[in-house]
């Protein structure tokens, strides 16, 4: 408090004293309207600055637009336009603002239903609300969101595993998001006033359980701009206290610490659940490059948890095993040619796949459908190393002649290895694997 700055702006006249001249000037307002319009907080020292109070009368009421401006105090009578001006300077919504608040020292509150009498309903709605209007709102919002968990069969929020757990239907999990979200705004507009003050011990732990759930269910965006910025202040610094800092990306099993993050785990069904979400994770990150062998872990996945159902150490070994496997840069185990380099195994499972028709090939087929892989995928890298851009919008064109230089190939082949309607999806499902490979294909 004791580094804001308070500044005077008056509007200027030929009969001032002169000792009024650095509040007259306008280049002096220019600069402090400046200086007023930078946050407070910011984790760049230079963008901010300690100006935080702008003193006026009959100024800066139209035209001035700082969506920053969160409080304005009225100590004198405004009616008609000018009350709706006033409102409207202190209502701007940005930075993680949705309202602002008027503090009505004067009791110009009466007149606003005067002022507003011009206008349609339906422009005006909420243009003025009394803070009391938003308590008993609050106290809803904080039941409905506590409610999700009581109703999966949590009592108290204090069961932060059991919360996580609930959590992980996405049903559940988006109900979730949508009425903390509304908690958490409400709470942001009641704040600092002592009747949001007995919220913020929930607001706190369950900002801490979202944060949980996403780094374990990675599909879930950070609070960031849906929460207002004295809640998200307050809920950052318990989290990042806790040991979970929301700014940062969930965790993946590729990551140098993540053994050390399941580690942490509270128990070991929370351990096989955070081993589970990263496989599932890294499938869904890595599905393109891969579909068919992807697919299959996601099956074989699906298989191991269905089967060990609660038998926890046995499940935990088979998902490290999986971990382990992919670490290494192995998706499936069904590789139909293992002295083939690694960077055609993704399109053979493709190709096999397409012509297959999900069937497994005999030897002599394995050799066939490999060589014309080998073909397929060396096509593929010669143009991509030409044309490195091909995947741009603007290179709509040649995509569609590499598309057609896939087909062409395949079509020398009918009707011994496929028709025409299968050369025309393998075409398809081998560009759009190309191009979600790029990167490793141009480093072939």
């Amino acid at each position: 408090m004791r580094s804001l700055q308070f500044a005077p702006i008056i509007s200027g006249s030929n009969n001032d004293d002169p000792g009024w001249k650095p509040w007259t000037d306008g280049s002096a307002h220019e600069q402090l309207i400046k200086r007023f319009k930078k946050p407070l907080l910011h984790a760049d020292p230079t963008k901010t600055d300690p100006l935080g109070f702008l003193v006026v009368k009959s100024m800066l009421l139209t035209g001035f637009d700082a969506p920053i401006e969160g409080v304005m105090y009225l100590d004198r009578p405004i009616r008609e336009a000018e009350l709706l001006q006033a409102i409207a300077r202190v209502n701007r919504t940005g930075f993680g603002k949705r309202c602002g608040i008027v503090v009505d020292y004067y009791g110009v509150a009466r007149h606003l239903q005067e002022a507003l009498a011009a206008y349609a309903d339906e422009d005006i709605e909420g243009a003025l609300t009394s803070l009391q209007d938003e308590i008993p709102i609050l106290r809803d919002r904080h039941v409905r969101v506590v409610d999700v968990f009581r109703q999966c069969g949590v009592e108290s929020l204090a069961e932060t595993e059991a919360c996580i757990e609930a959590l992980a239907s996405e049903k559940i999990h988006a109900e979730f998001a949508v009425k903390l979200k509304a908690f958490l705004a409400s709470l942001d507009t009641v704040l600092p006033r002592p009747e949001g003050l007995p919220f913020i011990k929930d607001a706190k732990q369950l900002a801490y359980i979202y944060a949980r759930a996403r780094n374990r269910y990675k599909d879930t965006p950070v609070l960031g701009k849906d929460v207002g910025a004295k809640v998200r202040k307050l809920i950052d610094e318990h989290v990042i206290s806790l040991g979970v800092n929301p700014k940062i990306p969930p965790i993946q099993l590729t990551d140098a610490d993540f053994e050390r993050h399941v580690g942490r785990a509270a128990n070991d069904r929370a351990k096989a659940s955070e081993m589970e979400h990263a496989i599932r994770s890294h499938i869904r990150k890595h599905l393109d490059e891969d579909p068919v062998g992807y697919r299959k872990l996601s099956e074989r996945l699906s298989e191991i948890l269905k089967s060990l159902d609660q038998q926890w150490d046995e499940l935990i070994a088979q998902l490290q095993k999986i971990i382990a496997e992919l670490r290494s840069g192995h998706v499936a185990n069904d590789e139909t040619s293992s002295e083939l380099p690694e960077h055609y195994l993704p399109f053979l499972r493709t190709v096999v796949d397409v012509v297959k028709g999900g069937e497994v090939p005999i030897p002599v087929e394995v050799v066939r459908l490999t060589d014309v892989t080998v073909e397929l995928v060396d096509l593929l890298i010669d143009e991509l190393k030409g044309n490195p851009e091909i995947w741009a919008p603007r290179k709509a064109a040649d995509q569609d002649a590499l598309n057609g230089r896939l087909f062409d190939y395949l079509m020398r082949l009918r009707p011994a290895l496929i028709d025409g309607n299968g050369a025309g999806v393998l075409a398809d499902k081998l560009m759009e694997q190309a191009r979600a490979s790029h990167d490793k294909l141009l480093q072939v």
